[in-house]
């Protein structure tokens, strides 16, 4: 019987505001190891309603230093913290990690002292602590961790001027998934992403972003519409992810990041990967938040 290996999606959102989805955040659950992969603005709180204890998770790896992929990383800190973490937490990412690391301790750092004695014995003074390694930049999947038996590679993606910003590839049990991040095409995903059994994707939808900075200029809002006309620049649309699934042989393409979010629910999800099953012909699946998907052995001919 094949060993559970799933990815839990805390937020699939980007950084505009919608109710329904929150910033990036996933969980890769492999076996009995669980490692969280970014955590942006309502990501953490999501973390106990996907059926995932915070304090099961002892690896964190981090795409980039966007804050829509790091902001509620304090709070997961102290779920994991407050939920019986006894060890510190390993955290891997670009360049900058450490830095954010050490600026969200800083902040926390009365905090800390408050909730050791506010709570005398009960909290494990290492519960709170985070060990950072930077990982080296490579243009092609390189492996730099094993956790608990699942390979962790990393890549650099496009996301200019975001230098550098990565993407991940994860292999357990005979099964691989690849995490794009946040990134326009570019080789290096196409290369990490051949053969992958899923493939969780950033997505543009570049008519609906479109529709939304029309709305903005009726407004008169001329900045925000100046702003949203700056995001297709580092960032992938649907078409393009379509096409990269079906050059690299995916066989399941998962949509996540979705630039603009949309609702869970109504004609916007169809709407959303339109003409991307003329493009690619595996299964294409818009996440949301709190959902849980197995990554499953992709078919072959």
């Amino acid at each position: 019987m094949a060993e559970r290996f799933d990815v839990v999606f805390l937020g699939t959102g980007s950084p505009l505001p919608s109710a329904d989805r929150c910033g990036a955040g996933h969980v890769v659950v492999a076996g009995d190891t669980s490692v969280l992969v970014d955590c942006g603005w309502g990501a953490a709180r999501k973390i106990l309603i996907s059926g995932v204890l915070p304090s099961d998770i002892n690896t964190a790896v981090f795409t980039h230093m966007h804050s829509d992929h790091i902001t509620d990383f304090p709070d997961f800190l102290f779920l994991r913290w407050t939920s019986g973490a006894t060890q510190p937490l390993r955290v891997f990412g670009p360049e900058g990690t450490q830095e954010m690391v050490d600026g969200f301790l800083m902040a926390l750092r009365r905090d800390i002292g408050f909730r050791l004695a506010h709570h005398a014995g009960k909290l494990h003074p290492d519960g709170i602590k985070v060990e950072v390694t930077e990982v080296p930049v490579t243009a092609r999947a390189e492996k730099f961790l094993d956790a608990g038996g699942m390979s962790i590679e990393s890549f650099e993606v496009n996301h200019f001027p975001v230098v550098p910003a990565f993407g991940y590839r994860m292999r357990f049990d005979g099964r691989s998934v690849v995490m794009s991040g946040d990134t326009i095409f570019c080789e290096s995903l196409l290369h990490a992403s051949q053969g992958a059994d899923m493939l969780v994707c950033e997505a543009l939808n570049v008519p609906m972003l479109e529709m939304r900075r029309n709305a903005l200029r009726i407004m008169g809002r001329e900045l925000q519409a100046s702003l949203f006309g700056d995001v297709p620049s580092y960032h992938i649309p649907t078409d393009e992810v379509a096409r990269l699934a079906k050059s690299a042989g995916v066989g399941k393409l998962v949509l996540s990041h979705l630039i603009p979010p949309i609702p869970n629910d109504g004609p916007e999800v169809q709407a959303f990967t339109q003409g991307m099953a003329e493009l690619y012909g595996g299964p294409i699946h818009v996440a949301r938040d709190t959902e849980r998907i197995a990554v499953e052995k992709r078919a072959t001919a």
